[in-house]
């Protein structure tokens, strides 16, 4: 992907407009997602724009790539876009004309909506973000049955994708429909690492009925990051970039920073699903080191057992409890293709278990080690971790002084000392499907993402 047409800088004015994008699965599975999201996308604007956070319904525009497969995989289209548009009679047109059909093998053609994601007119002054629906892998990252083992032809990979978002200062963030998506042997791991490189986060749904409510606090969130990022980017992409502090340690100063002036946001939890897992962790922090998805594969694990934690297999199988975190329950298999199994070494799993570790959305900010147009050191993959910790590239050494974290900058000079006040001042907007929208302090993975775009944006201006 050429990024040589992109804007040289990124200059959202505050968060005063928003861009935002759907890349939606329309295969034979996701029919009650597209249906929620035909009958809520008035909602969802007349919320995000009554926000105030927005000054007029204008300031948002919505965009669809609405995306299947391949072909001989599919055969009715790869690709429907609808471009950005405040026309919100028009998106509901184009979102009633979709259905759930087709798909052929597992994975689907979610690269190549990524790549013409990044060829919509994107506005200068916007903030920027995308949300990718599905609950299939893109085609290449190892799955069992794939009809492109090695990723389809003239598609871009991925990871490079998820970098040059980041540089064009756009939030990548993917709804996990779940638990189809755990079927799959590394996909929720994959989709993990892709929404954290570019400073997103991946929502895991078991309900299309929350679908809404988390793409409208999303959104909102969003906006009030980017705000953040505005007023305290450039410091902040100058201690990674220019004096080699790490991701890790920016964050946490700036954390501190943010919760002495009493700094609140909305944020969107999730009930967790996933339980703690080594394997998964570990093909996270791959994903997220690795230039290409072939490069990472190597490195991959299969994780043993279930993803799921116990109190969500009892409450989905109900009297099956036998269905612990030892043993992957049953998956209800994609509605176009029969459930996935693989071989390998003694004690993985089939690729019909679910799964995913338990994680906060943006807990774990490896090396960002990979952007675009850079190659990485020749230290392997499994190296390193030990040999940079957590900085912008993996040729970047990690501070040697242990005074460059929150205990020596407990201040930025980007960060004025005030008391932000929201307009929506409730702290709790109940619960609907395990996703609560709660008005409280910047949380630390907030300001890890707001650490991570803000170094993105640095490096491309």
């Amino acid at each position: 992907m050429d990024s040589s047409s992109a804007p040289q800088q990124h200059d959202t004015a505050g968060g005063s407009q928003l861009d935002l994008a759907f890349l939606f699965d329309t295969t034979g599975s996701m029919g009650s997602y597209i249906a929620s999201a035909t009958a809520n996308i008035e909602t969802i604007c007349d919320a995000i724009v009554s926000s105030n956070k927005l000054p007029s319904a204008d300031a948002l525009r919505l965009a669809v790539i609405a995306y299947r497969d391949h072909p001989p995989q599919d055969v009715s289209y790869v690709t429907k876009t609808l471009p950005f548009t405040s026309d919100v009679p028009k998106m509901k047109e184009f979102l009633k004309n979709l259905y759930a059909s087709g798909g052929g093998d597992g994975p689907e053609a979610s690269s190549r909506s990524m790549m013409e994601s990044l060829e919509l007119e994107w506005r200068a002054n916007a903030s920027r973000m995308i949300i990718l629906i599905t609950d299939a892998p893109p085609h290449g990252i190892g799955e069992y049955g794939d009809g492109f083992p090695n990723g389809y032809p003239g598609d871009a990979d991925p990871l490079q994708l998820a970098r040059e978002m980041g540089q064009r200062g756009i939030a990548f963030f993917v709804v996990a429909c779940e638990p189809a998506l755990s079927q799959y042997t590394y996909a929720t791991d994959f989709f993990t690492a892709l929404a954290q490189i570019p400073g997103g986060a991946m929502f895991p749904l078991t309900s299309a009925e929350s679908l809404a409510r988390v793409i409208i606090g999303s959104a909102l969130e969003h906006v009030e990051l980017d705000r953040l990022i505005q007023e305290v980017g450039m410091e902040v992409a100058t201690r990674i970039l220019r004096d080699n502090q790490s991701v890790d340690d920016v964050a946490k100063a700036l954390h501190e920073a943010l919760l002495l002036r009493n700094e609140t946001t909305k944020t969107v939890k999730i009930k967790n699903i996933y339980r703690d897992c080594p394997e998964a962790a570990h093909n996270v922090e791959v994903w997220k080191s690795a230039n290409t998805i072939a490069e990472a594969r190597p490195h991959l694990k299969k994780v043993v057992g279930s993803r799921f934690t116990d109190a969500y297999l009892e409450e989905r199988y109900g009297a099956r409890s036998i269905y612990r975190s030892s043993a992957a329950p049953p998956v209800p298999p994609r509605s176009t293709t029969p459930p996935r199994s693989s071989t390998g070494a003694t004690g993985s799993t089939t690729a019909g278990s679910p799964g995913s570790p338990s994680r906060s959305v943006v807990s774990s900010f490896a090396s960002f080690s990979a952007p675009g147009k850079m190659s990485m050191e020749s230290t392997p993959i499994t190296q390193q971790a030990a040999t940079v910790k957590h900085s912008m590239f993996g040729t970047i050494p990690a501070p040697t002084s242990p005074d460059t974290g929150a205990g020596a900058s407990s201040s930025f000079s980007g960060v004025r000392s005030r008391t932000i006040s929201m307009d929506d001042d409730d702290d709790d907007e109940g619960d609907e499907g395990g996703v609560q929208l709660r008005q409280g302090q910047i949380s630390l993975d907030q300001a890890k993402r707001i650490t991570m775009q803000s170094a993105w944006r640095g490096l491309r201006a």
